[in-house]
């Protein structure tokens, strides 16, 4: 981790820009440059040359299911990008150590690209590295340096953790088809500073940047289905990383951990809702862990809500599950109660065999659903895996 990072992440995001100018060729980076192929690596020639569509072969394993309300449905992939194309925002629901979950976002990505422009929303980098991303989209000159680069300055290793190279074909993607990509989520030193102090820790002006719709975020967590939604959803989580011994069961612990989650996903909605009022005519495709776009109380739903309040003309949003294990339970079933099945069947398991590490979108559920070995997660990633 370099120096600069024991700073204040406020102090440094002002300057940003201008510290990656500094540290790159300011002649790449004073134009957008054309290139030929012979001043690429292997890999990005081959993503320019060879665009993956949706091939038979592929979709034969993967399984592509959109959320309908709290309807979970399995999709056929012509009907899930029509159904996408219509809406203002849609979000991958991913696991985090899946490479196939990330190969199928891109796939998607490519097929929406061609009916509207879109833009790539990232959970997995934090707002104040928005001038990295922009650079690496419309500057860089595509290349393994460029992309080392953009591992170095997100800080990658230590504020996300997970495998960078899985993401490397939807990055790439994105930066060889100019799609603007934006940093989602917030800064790690101010989740960790809820998941110990609660909300109440946030300043005035924290507040202002982070959540635009305060009474509507108020409402959220009042409403009748909030309840199920922390029973089935965020609960499961919790335990998952106590067992982990990734913190202590101190008092207030759980609802810390409550107001720290629902402060990352109103605060990804916030973004993603300040870009659409601003950008009408684009289809925000948010790439996101899984756990984030579930139920009422998910990103999406909250977009929708955001967009409303702001009377945005006819908001519409929606999720997508990508090759989820719900699929063993049911096509078309209630998100609460598929996630209730999940941990039935996972306390159904041997110890030995659901004391997995938490991994992917769904927690410790989802490797011992899989039946694969836990995978370590790298770095601190900002505090919780989703």
């Amino acid at each position: 981790v370099s120096a600069r990072s024991a700073e204040p992440v406020s102090a440094r995001s002002a300057e940003y820009g201008q510290e990656v100018v500094k540290m790159l060729d300011s002649a790449a980076l004073s134009r957008q440059r054309s290139f030929s192929r012979n001043e690429l690596d292997t890999a990005t020639v081959s993503a320019l040359s060879q665009e993956e569509e949706f091939k038979e072969e592929a979709m034969d394993t993967d399984a592509i299911f959109t959320f309908r309300g709290e309807q979970l449905m399995k999709t056929n992939p012509n009907g899930a990008v029509s159904y996408m194309s219509r809406r203002n925002a849609v979000f991958f629901g991913e696991s985090h150590d899946s490479v196939r979950d990330k190969l199928l976002a891109t796939r998607i990505l490519q097929q929406l690209k061609r009916k509207r422009k879109v833009a790539l929303g990232l959970e997995m980098v934090q707002q104040p590295f928005q001038p990295v991303l922009d650079w690496y989209v419309f500057q860089a000159t595509p290349s393994k340096s460029a992309d080392t680069t953009l591992f170095r300055e997100t800080e990658w290793e230590t504020r996300w953790g997970w495998d960078f190279e899985s993401y490397l074909p939807i990055l790439k993607y994105a930066q060889l088809h100019k799609v603007p990509m934006l940093a989602l989520n917030v800064e790690a030193e101010l989740t960790s500073r809820v998941r110990t102090q609660g909300l109440p820790s946030l300043s005035r002006a924290e507040r202002s940047r982070l959540i635009m719709d305060p009474e509507g975020f108020r409402d959220d967590t009042i409403a009748p289905s909030f309840g199920a939604y922390v029973d089935a959803v965020l609960r499961p989580s919790f335990d998952a990383h106590l067992a982990m011994g990734m913190f202590q069961n101190a008092d207030n612990a759980f609802s810390n951990f409550v107001s720290n989650r629902i402060l990352w996903d109103e605060t990804m909605a916030t973004t993603a809702s300040r870009f659409l009022l601003k950008n009408p005519e684009y289809l925000l495709c948010g790439l996101v862990g899984g756990d984030h776009v579930k139920t009422a109380h998910g990103i999406p739903a909250r977009i929708e809500r955001m967009l409303k309040n702001s009377d945005f003309d006819n908001a519409r949003t929606t999720s997508v599950a990508l090759n989820p294990s719900w699929k063993l339970y049911s096509a078309s079933r209630k998100l609460v109660e598929v996630d209730r099945r999940e941990r039935q069947a996972l306390q159904s398991l041997s110890p030995a065999s659901s004391a997995g590490s938490v991994n992917g979108s769904n927690g410790a559920a989802g490797e011992a659903r899989r039946g694969s070995a836990p995978v370590t997660r790298r770095g601190g990633g900002g505090g919780e895996d989703n």
